[in-house]
């Protein structure tokens, strides 16, 4: 079974492979169509504008000889006058050249007023105070708030605050968290929060004379923010590079050195235009590098790389090309296996129209007769129910299906291609195809560049571009024919291709095969647990009359054993005989007495009375016994009923 399970699979797969390729030769097909038809229009446009240029060539021909005519009154080498504000210059249109022009006179200098004079200074005593309101700060400006200054070191709260020309606007901006200064209690705070050893901030922990032990370690000078330093030396410690190797790298666009995870490290980590000043800045004043921290000195290496923003792109795109291509790929055969196997299936085509009849059947007296349905109303199915509610309105169509329809029994397999496709995003799909598109172009500028340099190696990038360009030339024509395909198989099934997505419209169709595969399975299991029932309700009747007749056999043995011991006591009573008084002799009681220790006295007439006690007790017995078999009578391991007597 495993084996024909993974033959299916495979079977599967091939067949998903060839309806994909085929689509795909369709839409080439298609294409050279368009374009031929596109060659046409095209040259049909270029003659009707060589027309048109010929036309108006032919119109800029005429306008040209009237112009060639001067006006009257106007000679055309006559002089040329130029009106200035304070001057007239005129100019003879004659072969030689005019004079040069004399110089402006001083137009803006009048416009600038020199500096007034100063004024007195303002007095020094007797100042009067400023009218109120005058320095009171401006509306949405925010105070300076105080430093506070704790008793103990306390520790420090990691939030992520807000500047003061971010605050404006927001809630934050009418708080005053100033006045709860006094109505907190701070001193119990201090003594619950306080780190260290608990002493006040102003006192040390360590004792006098070990003060001297310690020798303060200069610090290495840093340009970087502290925060980014940080950020630096923790990044420094998983690149396990030196800067040199690295820059090596990046110029040569190595792959081999430079991961995956080293250049997203990298990336994060460009030396801004603010760093390189303070850089230059700092080198131009004589001081060395080597001052510098190890961070500080890694950021300034990175500095020295030509273009390295573009650099790290290039090698990002290089290295994680193939893992995108692989990711896309799969994801555009799912798309159009889906939506071809949906719009081509047959079988639940036809499976559609028996709803479509049930539903009709269901509303046509009182909405009147539907010609169609969203694909949403398929999960209504399993909502409706019946009187009892035991059974849905799924469970009878897949009955249906299975008693009356044996054409379309496993029309649910054609829906299973959908459970790949609703996992699947078209609009990230096209993001990624564009990002890919984007990082081409920037690979073929740094090509272009390194053409132009020389002692460059540019084979390598070369041979990496045309096997990129051919692979991403094909994700664009399977991402366009992606959509293609879905768009057709969304308007088929009635839906807007605008307002939907592969993973909303392929999810119903998954929503639906597993409900219609579980009704099918309730179904079945309701059939067995009905064919168990029949067979149960016919065993019992034959094992209950098997039963009586085994009771009744046992009751009659019982009565004769009880028969024959009865009779065997009548026996030995008339054995008995009457001592009759002339028998009576010295010792006679003594043996009577002895008699009665050994059994009991009876009289004569014992035999009459116990026939008569010995019927009423059989008749008991009888009415015990059958008591008994009807209510369930204990019974002894030989299957003989108990009875005390």
């Amino acid at each position: 079974l495993a084996i024909t399970n993974e033959r299916i699979q495979e079977l599967e797969s091939g067949n998903s492979n060839k309806i994909a390729e085929l689509q795909k030769a369709l839409s080439a097909a298609e294409e050279q169509m368009e374009n031929a038809k596109k060659e046409r229009d095209d040259m049909s446009h270029t003659l009707t504008i060589l027309k048109q240029s010929q036309q108006e060539r032919g119109s800029l021909n005429g306008s040209s000889s009237s112009i060639s005519s001067a006006p009257p009154g106007a000679p055309p080498n006559g002089p040329t006058t130029y009106m200035n504000n304070n001057s007239t210059l005129t100019v003879s249109n004659t072969s030689i050249p005019p004079p040069p022009p004399p110089p402006l006179p001083p137009i803006f200098t009048d416009f600038i007023p020199p500096p007034p004079p100063p004024g007195p200074p303002p007095p020094i005593f007797g100042i009067p105070p400023p009218p109120p309101g005058l320095l009171d700060p401006p509306p949405g400006s925010m105070t300076i708030k105080k430093k506070i200054e704790t008793k103990y070191k306390l520790p420090n709260l990691n939030w992520t605050s807000l500047k003061p020309g971010q605050v404006r606007g927001t809630i934050f901006s009418e708080l005053d968290d100033e006045k709860y200064f006094k109505l907190i209690d701070f001193d119990t705070f201090e003594e619950l929060f306080k780190t260290g050893s608990g002493l006040p901030v102003n006192q040390t922990s360590v004792s006098p004379h070990l003060k001297q032990k310690f020798v303060k370690v200069p610090e290495s000078l840093t340009l970087l923010d502290p925060q980014r330093q940080r950020n630096l030396a923790i990044a420094r410690r998983k690149l396990d590079l030196d800067v040199n190797t690295i820059i090596r790298a990046l110029n040569n666009l190595d792959l081999k050195i430079l991961t995956i995870d080293t250049i997203d490290i990298l990336q994060h980590f460009i030396p801004t235009e603010s760093e390189i000043k303070a850089f230059s800045s700092y080198l131009s004043d004589g001081k060395s590098i080597v001052n510098l921290s190890d961070e500080d000195r890694f950021l300034h290496g990175l500095t020295k790389i030509e273009r390295l923003t573009q650099k790290l792109n290039v090698v990002s795109f290089m290295a994680n090309f193939d893992d995108v291509n692989q990711n896309l790929t799969p994801q555009l055969k799912a798309i159009i296996t889906a939506s071809t196997t949906l719009k081509n299936s047959s079988r639940f085509k036809k499976f559609l129209e028996i709803v479509l009849a049930f539903g009709n059947y269901m509303n046509s007296s009182k909405r009147g007769p539907a010609y169609g349905f969203k694909l949403a109303s398929l999960e209504i199915l399993s909502d409706t129910r019946t009187h009892d509610k035991r059974l849905t309105l799924l469970h009878f169509i897949v009955q249906t299906v299975e008693e009356r329809f044996h054409d379309i029994t496993n029309f649910d397999n054609e829906l299973k291609s959908a459970e790949k496709a609703a996992q699947v995003s078209l609009e990230n799909i096209q993001i990624d195809v564009q990002d890919l598109t984007r990082g081409l172009d920037n690979a073929k500028k740094e090509l272009v560049i390194r053409q132009t340099m020389k002692n460059v190696e540019t084979r390598p990038l070369e041979d990496f571009l045309n096997v990129a360009q051919a692979k991403i030339d094909r994700l664009i024509k399977d991402a366009k024919l992606a959509q293609d395909s879905f768009n057709q198989c969304v308007e088929y099934y009635g839906e807007t291709p605008r307002t939907q997505n592969p993973s909303n419209f392929f999810s119903v169709f998954v929503k639906f095969q597993r409900a219609y595969q579980q009704a099918r399975i309730d179904n079945e299991e309701r059939t067995r647990l009905a064919r168990e029932a029949a067979l149960i309700n016919d065993k019992p009747t034959n094992k209950r009359s098997v039963n009586k007749r085994s009771q009744a056999m046992n009751v009659l043995t019982f009565q004769e054993e009880l028969l024959n011991e009865l009779k065997g006591r009548k026996e030995a009573i008339k054995d008995q005989k009457l001592i009759k008084r002339e028998a009576l002799t010295d010792g006679t009681i003594e043996t009577l007495l002895d008699d009665l220790k050994k059994a009991p006295y009876l009289r004569a007439d014992a035999a009459r009375r116990n026939r008569r006690k010995t019927q009423e007790l059989m008749k008991q017995i009888s009415r015990d016994v059958l008591a008994g078999v009807t209510n369930g009578t204990t019974t002894t391991s030989n299957n003989t009923p108990e009875v005390h007597l």
